[in-house]
């Protein structure tokens, strides 16, 4: 006799953006759990193959094409939630949201859908705060990191430069173009300076143009060939194309083979209502990190984890309450610094600071709280 509780959700699981990685562990992690039988609603969609034990467990678990799955009383269902949100919810069956939202205040509309639920978790601190102050029940479950993929190996191809990393996806939110703002000043000072991006993603048409909201660099212009817009873009803000690498859609498995090229990590981060995924797995790699200390980074940023960007100006717009605007100056200096060896991160104190969000731990939090 089964007697696990049923816990369907209904957001993807793949290995190359975040919400895609957080349903693939929830699927792992929360099959192994003796309380619950994990059902997801998408199909897989994964850009790396899997291994094929990896492969047969995860197929295993998939429901059946057309298969009806009935939910009883206790049984739950997981919506992920983001800044704007259909929801029908008229059933017996318990309904509880997962939310990333950036969007400060909430409108009027968006917050009595949000009460419909039972309770939401949320992705940071400062989410479930910012929630709870518009009469929403929450509950906050940092997302997890895999502490066995990323950790340090030595460089293999760019020992002779100074590599500067930036990832995640394009768009206004994760600050890309103060990135490009501060490297291109200290690269024309740092000829062995390379810049590594990994800002692709499966909405990058819409979202990457918003990053012209701020009128830091001249305009990116989106195209069918996003690849060659984002160089473009790049080399017309005065960056020398030799001094950057744009990497394409990337699986999560293989970004341990980027990381071990970097020296330093840049997140000057407008807001994130997580606590930004690819920031843990830096830290947790060792790498040095410039972070943005505001919104769901203040989760992240640590006794001497990290260089946290200490400069936050408030964003001028009605719903970016608690955004902050990283100064390129500041940033400029740190780059400097590091790259002279004046101020040092030691990696281990990084990679401990990580060291409590395995995703499996974060899973386990999860299910405690159903």
């Amino acid at each position: 006799m089964n007697d696990k509780r049923k816990l369907c959700f209904n957001w993807g699981i793949s290995d190359h953006y975040g919400w895609g990685i957080y349903g693939l562990n929830l699927l792992i992690y929360g099959q192994m759990s003796n309380s619950f039988q994990i059902i997801p609603l998408q199909s897989p969609d994964f850009l790396y193959p899997l291994d094929p034990l990896a492969h047969k467990f995860i197929s295993d678990r998939l429901p059946q094409p057309n298969t009806s799955i009935e939910l009883k009383s206790h049984d739950i269902f997981l919506t992920g939630l983001g800044n704007s949100n259909q929801i029908d919810i008229e059933n017996n069956f318990r309904n509880i949201g997962v939310i990333f939202n950036e969007v400060n205040p909430l409108p009027e509309d968006e917050i009595k859908k949000l009460k419909s639920f039972e309770f939401v978790i949320c992705g940071s601190t400062w989410n479930s705060l910012e929630l709870e102050k518009c009469g929403i029940k929450t509950q906050t479950v940092i997302q997890g990191i895999d502490l066995e993929l990323f950790r340090r190996a030595p460089k293999r191809y760019l020992k002779d430069k100074f590599v500067i990393f930036s990832g995640g996806k394009l768009e206004y939110r994760k600050g890309q173009d103060l990135v490009i703002k501060a490297f291109s000043i200290f690269a024309k000072k740092t000829q062995d300076a390379v810049l590594v991006t990994a800002w692709r993603s499966p909405w990058e048409r819409e979202l990457a143009q918003t990053v012209n909201q701020s009128n830091v660099c001249g305009p990116l212009v989106p195209s069918d060939d996003m690849g060659r817009s984002i160089n473009e873009w790049i080399t017309r803000n005065g960056i020398n194309i030799d001094q950057v690498i744009c990497l394409g859609p990337t699986p999560n498995r293989l970004m341990p083979e980027v990381f071990r090229e970097i020296d330093l990590a840049v997140f000057p981060n407008r807001c994130e209502a997580g606590t930004n995924l690819v920031a843990m797995e830096a830290l947790a790699y060792g790498i040095p990190c410039l972070i943005s200390k505001n919104t769901g980074h203040l989760d992240l940023i640590k006794d001497q984890n990290c260089f946290p960007l200490l400069e936050q100006k408030p964003i001028n717009a009605q719903d970016k309450d608690g955004w902050g605007e990283s100064s390129v100056e500041e940033m400029v200096v740190l780059m400097e610094e590091c790259y002279q060896g004046k101020i040092k991160i030691n990696p281990s104190i990084a990679r401990e600071s990580m060291l409590d969000h395995s995703w499996e731990k974060a899973i386990n939090s999860m299910l405690t709280k159903f």
